[in-house]
């Protein structure tokens, strides 16, 4: 059972990225505290935290709202992504080595072959965390994270692990044959091509939900 603000928050999230709350809904955290078995206090703690990621928004007399993000949004949070992820990938490619690759490579497998919404969106995740670690930049790789979390839960309800299967696959293993060569211009164009597709997969998704 969830007791701190942070397994609160981690289950909030996750609850949001499977659609439980609208965007534009609001939380109540007395309804939460029921739902996850807690107090109150961690419950706003965990608010406040998910209000720094981006996810709610902590307005007066109304509490946290679930974060409504319009084409506008996504292309500015798609911009930043650009910028924060090809700088972690040109210090991380340097440093990559041939056991580091194939445990980028292993998640590739398992990411090909999963079949579920949740784990194919969390291999996904791991498969850029695992490509971009080496660069150690902790600070560019939390707010790397907090970008993705932003539109994250666009892709868990509404994308699919059939959604560009064969596309995404193929942007993947550029980015892997391009850190193999050491190209960290040609990994450069290959992330940028696959966050390009990305970011129009979930543009189009906001654009049908409206």
């Amino acid at each position: 059972m969830a007791t701190t603000a942070s397994d609160i928050a981690n289950r909030i999230r996750v609850d949001l990225n499977a659609g439980a709350w609208a965007p534009g809904e609001a939380l109540r955290q007395e309804e939460l505290a029921d739902r996850y078995g807690a107090s109150r206090m961690p419950v706003r703690e965990a608010l406040l935290l998910l209000d720094a990621e981006g996810l709610v928004s902590m307005q007066p007399n109304r509490g946290a709202i679930v974060v409504k993000l319009d084409e506008h949004d996504v292309a500015e949070i798609f911009d930043l992504r650009r910028q924060v992820e090809t700088y972690l990938l040109t210090h991380a490619i340097p440093r990559h080595d041939a056991k580091s690759l194939a445990r980028v490579e292993a998640i590739q497998l398992e990411l090909e072959a999963e079949d579920s919404r949740s784990g194919w969106l969390e291999g996904d995740k791991q498969f850029h965390a695992r490509l971009y670690e080496p660069a150690a930049r902790p600070r560019a790789l939390a707010i790397a994270s907090t970008l993705r979390a932003q539109v994250e839960r666009f892709g868990l309800h509404t994308l699919t692990p059939q959604s560009r299967r064969m596309e995404w696959a193929k942007e993947h293993r550029d980015l892997i044959a391009a850190a193999h060569s050491k190209n960290v211009a040609a990994c450069i164009e290959a992330l940028i091509e696959h966050l390009n597709q990305t970011q129009d997969a979930v543009q189009s998704q906001i654009r049908n939900a409206t």
